[in-house]
């Protein structure tokens, strides 16, 4: 009796061994029948996960299915999502920390070599927050000399990356907790919503820090304000541009601070508690609370407004609206703040112009939980500041105080999550599908099925992945970038390029950011086959669909852009007169009406080349042709830059 007993608990042990590896390797995963998260969250402590991984891939590769017209894919069923969250959460576990950072870095470097009595020299930009990111090949043996020197590395990412964090090597399991990889492993929530919110531009190493210490110093509250500590995990990776919140103040003067991600979740929680916020950040999504968080602000200044009874019942358009406008700042030519320390309540007592009224405003909308956007743009005499925020439940407005004086066709802001910039129109797209995310997750789930072939080497399968994540959702534009870079790796021809983008523009008809990316491909198409005369025409289309005038569809930014790529083209080829013959024609067709964005995208970068080329009698002929033309307001900032600039290149202009 006593050895059928052994015989038995050996079985068991034996068995349950057995399902412990098969967990763990992946025999015969089922994807169409929910995860075991708890039975897989046993294995944390293993802390390898490469083998599963890898056999997941495969059983969701081989039972992949694509949406087709009318039918949903195999991302959009219930167990068959869940696995992929799940899949895309390992691959980034198991990921060597050293090509997630090489693969981020490429974003913001811009290296280059160049010729000198000295011989060959490189150079290195670095590319901080609240610049455009990089998106050219970079040069491999340039790139591959900076990222292997630890110590030029880590000085790098000591000026990206929110500190502290020091670089390691492994994978980015390595660096984590088993207790929480566990947690999130168990918390299909979790995985989905992590999905939804982690993209390129983040440095996943500190995220995932920021997850984890968010974690351990809050597990009571964790999974209750799980859209908050995701927010927080996906801002706080990287630090907010060295001007904010604006270049209108002195760096010095801002109550600027840095709070460790963990202590800010505790103190949003506690605010929330207290009944301090107007908004449960429960109720919103990560998307949307990004724009809670992001200010890296002295938490001081969020109490002021909350402690105050008559402020904390203000939403940002009344809060734009009790900061009195100085005008006498603007007669003196005082644009940028002069009373000091850069306090709410200092704003409140002297009053200030308009990016004062848009900062104070959107701290104080954040303050209360409302998601802000601090928003700038350009008029007929200048740039002015306004604020956006959401007045309601999937409710954006961007438009607050943005129409007192005259018309501001684009507004740009800050995107928190990377700090790159994003206009108002680019979040009007990206806010109006937040009811709705059935499309978006599958075509999500389908990107990371082909990043799953193109890790597999399968090519034509992961080109299939695309197609699918296009045909569900094609009003994302990630699907769109990501289908373009498949065609240009694989080698594609020029007319399935230019199919591409033909019906990329097609399907953004009404979204004129993305519709002139896909334009601005085909004239970089027409360039490269030398094709010049087609490269213009197109130029000149892009010119005449942006530049109707200053109303609410106007985009002179677009127009005024595209202006300049036909005048540069010019310059590049060292056909100074074409140039300008070029301005001239476009100061002829929207220069009337094409106000600050005219004047700071052509007629004064055009002016200051000619003045750098010695060329100044040329850059005062631009200078009094673009400023009888725009005939800018007197003392209007526009009016004050022309005269800078003209003194620049010796004379001075008069009002006529």
């Amino acid at each position: 009796m006593r050895e059928k007993i052994v015989l038995l608990l050996v079985l068991v042990i034996v068995l349950n061994l057995a399902r412990k590896v098969e967990a763990v390797q992946g025999a015969s995963i089922d994807v169409t029948r929910p995860p075991d998260f708890t039975r897989i969250a046993a294995q944390a402590n293993s802390g390898k996960f490469a083998e599963f991984r890898n056999a997941l891939g495969d059983a969701l590769a081989a039972n992949w299915k694509a949406a087709q017209a009318g039918r949903p894919g195999s991302s959009s069923q219930g167990a068959n999502a869940q696995w992929v969250d799940l899949y895309r959460w390992l691959d980034l576990l198991e990921s060597e920390e050293s090509v997630v950072t090489k693969q981020w870095l490429a974003l913001h470097l811009h290296l280059g070599k160049q010729m000198t009595l000295q011989g060959e020299r490189f150079s290195v930009e670095v590319i901080g927050a609240g610049y455009p990111l990089n998106h050219e090949p970079q040069n491999a043996e340039l790139f591959q000399k900076i990222t292997s020197n630890d110590s030029e590395l880590a000085q790098v990412l000591g000026m990206l990356v929110a500190q502290p964090f020091v670089p390691q090597s492994g994978r980015l399991a390595e660096r984590l907790d088993p207790q929480f990889i566990a947690a999130t492993l168990s918390d299909p929530e979790f995985l989905k919503q992590w999905s939804e919110s982690f993209r390129e531009e983040n440095f996943a190493p500190k995220v995932l820090l920021n997850l984890q210490d968010i974690w351990k110093a809050n597990r009571d509250t964790w999974h209750e304000f799980l859209p908050l500590a995701l927010a927080l995990a996906v801002v706080k990776d990287q630090p907010a541009p060295n001007f904010w919140p604006h270049r209108q103040v002195a760096p010095a003067e801002v109550l600027r601070k840095e709070v460790p991600p963990e202590q800010l979740f505790a103190q949003w929680v506690v605010a929330y508690r207290a009944g301090k916020l107007r908004v449960d950040p429960r109720q919103l999504s990560v998307a949307e609370l990004k724009f809670v968080v992001d200010a890296p602000i002295d938490p001081q200044e969020l109490d002021w407004v909350r402690n105050n009874p008559s402020l904390a019942r203000q939403d940002p358009a009344k809060a734009f609206e009790s900061i009195t406008y100085d005008r006498g700042r603007v007669i003196k030519n005082v644009y940028v703040w002069p009373w000091g320390s850069y306090k709410l309540a200092a704003i409140k007592e002297h009053g200030g112009i308009c990016v004062d009224q848009a900062y104070y405003a959107s701290i104080s909308g954040k303050a209360l939980g409302i998601p802000t956007i601090f928003l700038s743009g350009q008029g007929k005499d200048g740039g002015h500041a306004w604020v956006g925020y959401l007045r309601g439940p999937g409710r954006w407005d961007f438009n607050v105080a943005r129409y007192a004086d005259q018309d501001y066709a684009t507004g740009e802001a800050f995107d928190p999550q990377g700090w790159t910039k994003i206009t108002d129109h680019d979040l009007d797209l990206l806010t109006r599908h937040l009811g709705n995310r059935d499309p978006q997750n599958a075509a999500r789930r389908d990107l990371v099925i082909a990043s799953d072939f193109r890790r597999k080497g399968d090519l034509a399968g992961e080109g299939r992945a695309l197609e699918s994540a296009l045909a569900t959702c094609p009003e994302n534009p990630i699907c769109w970038d990501a289908r373009e870079e498949w065609l240009v790796r694989s080698g594609a021809s020029m007319a399935s390029l230019k199919a591409f983008h033909t019906a990329a523009i097609s399907q953004f008809t009404r979204f004129n950011d993305l519709k002139v990316l896909h334009q601005q491909a085909l004239v970089k198409l027409a360039l490269n086959a030398g094709d010049q005369k087609n490269a213009d025409a197109l130029s000149d289309q892009i010119v005449h669909e942006n530049q109707a005038g200053w109303s609410r569809d106007a985009r002179t930014d677009l127009s005024a852009a595209a202006a300049w790529e036909l005048i540069s083209r010019r310059i590049q080829a060292n056909d100074i007169a074409g140039a300008i013959t070029e301005f001239e024609r476009q100061l002829r067709i929207q220069g009337v009406k094409g106000g600050g964005d005219f004047c700071y995208k052509v007629i004064f970068p055009l002016a200051q080349k000619l003045i750098a080329a010695g060329h100044r009698d040329l850059a005062l002929k631009v200078l009094k042709e673009g400023f009888t033309t725009v005939r800018p307001e007197k003392d209007s900032l526009i009016d004050r830059d022309f005269h800078r600039i003209w003194s620049d290149a010796g004379g001075a202009p008069s009002h006529g």
